[in-house]
């Protein structure tokens, strides 16, 4: 009984040791898709994983 109990602590031990999905930077500013639209920039950031991040190109201003 002993045993399960040093395996179970040293599990928690572990998991709390190790960063989880939430606690990484978000460095999609845009959304994630398969396919992006016609006049926006395809980028590939670890939070879309096997998809691309989308962004909108902005307009320019005119003076």
């Amino acid at each position: 009984m002993k045993i399960i109990y040093v395996v179970f602590a040293v599990f928690l031990m572990a998991l709390m040791a190790t960063p989880g999905k939430k606690q990484s930077k978000k460095s999609c500013n845009g959304y994630c898709s398969r396919m992006c639209a016609k006049g926006e920039r395809e980028v590939h950031p670890e939070d879309c994983r096997r998809t691309s991040c989308c962004l909108r190109h902005r307009k320019k201003k005119s003076s």
